[in-house]
C-alpha cells in the first residue's frame, strides 16, 4: 500500500468516527444557514437577522389578468364604390391625400361619369316638362326616373361617411377599378381600442366594465388607462390554445397614435384598498393552509393565515395577522431548515415557538 492510500484511509476512518460520536451524543453538525441565521450574538449563537424581519403594513393590491395585442380606431373603414352601388369604372380625379382630415359628406375620389351625368340631365329636365304638360301619374313616372338617374351619377363619386382621417389611397388618377378594389381608408383618430384575446381560464374573471391599464411599445413610460367594453359570446383556436377575444376601449389618445400599433395590458380583475399586505416569500402553504413565520424576541413562531387575492408579489392576509405584527420575509428558507432538521412544522397550530439559533 502506498503512502497516499494509507493517509487517505485514515482520513476517512477519521471522519466516520466523528461523524458517529456526533450523532450518537445527538449534537448537531455544522453546515452553514443562509438568511436570517447569518447573524450571532455575543456567545456565537445564531440569532435572527433584522434584514429577514419585515412588519405588516397596509396598502393596495390588485389582481389582474394579462393580455397583447393591437390598436386601432373604434372607428374605421376601407371605402371602395361597391358601397355606392356602382360595379366601378375609370378614376378620373382624386380630392384627397394621405394624412388630411375630412369632413362628413366631403367629396373624396371620382370615377369617370359623363354618361351619368348626360342621363340625369335628360331625365331631369323631362320631368321639368312634365310638371307643366303632363298628368300627374306622368309627372311621377318622370320624377322616379330622374332620382334613378340621380342615384347613378352620385354613385361615381367616393364620399366620405364621417368626419376623419385620410390613412391610405389605394388607386391613382386614370387607374381602372372594379367597385369592390378597395379605395380609401380612412379612421376617425379621436378614439382607440385594444382588440386582443385572453385564455379561456382567464375569461372566467374579466367582465365588461372593468378597468384596464395599457401600455404601448413605443411608449414604456406611459400608462394609457381603459375599459373592457367587450368580451366575445365565441371561443377560437389560436397555435393550439383556446382564446377568447376581449375589446379594451382607451380613455386617452395621443397625437402619436397610429393603427396597428402594439400594446399590453393589465385588466384588473380584483381590487383590494387599506388591506394587510406581506410578500408571497413570507408565506407557506400546504394542505392544512397557509402560515406566516410570526417573530416575538429571538422567536418565530408559524401563525395560520387566511389569505385573499395576490398580485404576484404580494398576498392579502384577510385573517390571522394585525397591522404592526413583524414576520420572517422569506418563510422558504425557514420551512426547508425546519422541515430537514426537525420534521417540518407539524402542522398548522401544531408547533411551538421554533427557536431561532441552532
Amino acid at each position: 500500500m502506498t503512502k497516499k492510500k494509507y493517509l487517505l484511509w485514515i482520513l476517512i476512518i477519521v471522519i466516520i468516527g466523528v461523524s458517529l460520536y456526533l450523532l450518537r451524543d445527538n449534537l448537531p453538525i455544522s453546515i452553514p444557514i443562509p438568511g436570517f441565521f447569518r447573524a450571532l450574538d455575543e456567545n456565537g449563537a445564531n440569532k435572527i437577522d433584522p434584514n429577514a424581519v419585515i412588519q405588516v403594513r397596509r396598502g393596495s393590491i390588485k389582481k389582474t389578468v394579462s393580455t397583447n395585442g393591437y390598436i386601432k380606431p373604434v372607428n374605421e373603414v376601407y371605402l371602395s364604390f361597391a358601397t355606392t352601388g356602382t360595379a366601378g369604372g375609370t378614376v378620373e380625379k382624386i380630392m384627397i391625400k394621405r394624412g388630411e382630415m375630412v369632413e362628413k359628406g366631403q367629396e373624396l375620389v371620382k370615377l369617370e361619369d359623363k354618361q351619368e351625368h348626360l342621363n340625369y340631365l335628360k331625365t331631369k329636365n323631362e320631368y321639368e316638362l312634365a310638371k307643366i304638360t303632363g298628368s300627374p301619374t306622368q309627372v311621377e313616372e318622370k320624377e322616379l326616373t330622374m332620382e334613378v338617374a340621380r342615384d347613378r351619377y352620385e354613385s361615381k363619386t367616393l364620399r366620405a361617411p364621417f368626419t376623419g382621417k385620410i390613412v391610405d389611397i389605394f388607386v391613382e388618377e386614370g387607374d381602372f377599378i372594379e367597385g369592390t378594389h378597395d379605395v380609401v381608408y380612412l379612421i376617425d383618430d379621436s378614439a382607440y381600442e385594444v382588440t386582443a384575446s385572453i385564455s379561456e381560464v382567464d375569461c372566467l374573471e374579466v367582465e365588461v366594465g372593468q378597468k384596464v391599464e395599457i401600455n404601448l411599445d413605443i411608449m414604456k413610460d406611459q400608462v394609457f388607462h381603459g375599459t373592457v367594453t367587450e368580451v366575445a359570446e365565441y371561443a377560437r383556436m389560436e397555435g393550439g390554445v383556446v382564446t377568447v377575444p376581449v375589446t379594451l376601449r382607451m380613455n386617452e389618445v395621443s397625437a402619436f397614435f397610429k393603427p396597428g400599433f402594439s400594446a399590453t395590458a393589465e385588466i384588473i380583475v380584483k381590487l383590494a384598498d387599506n388591506a394587510l399586505l406581506v410578500p408571497i416569500t413570507a408565506l407557506s402553504t400546504g394542505g392544512n393552509g397557509s402560515v406566516v413565520l410570526k417573530v416575538d424576541g429571538d422567536n418565530a413562531s408559524p401563525v395560520p393565515v387566511q389569505t385573499g387575492i395576490t398580485d404576484g408579489f404580494y398576498q392579502e392576509i384577510t385573517g390571522g395577522l394585525q397591522e404592526g405584527s413583524y414576520i420572517i420575509v422569506n418563510n422558504y428558507q425557514m420551512n426547508n431548515n425546519s422541515q430537514s432538521r426537525r420534521g417540518g412544522f407539524g402542522g398548522i397550530g401544531g408547533a411551538g415557538p421554533i427557536p431561532m439559533f441552532r
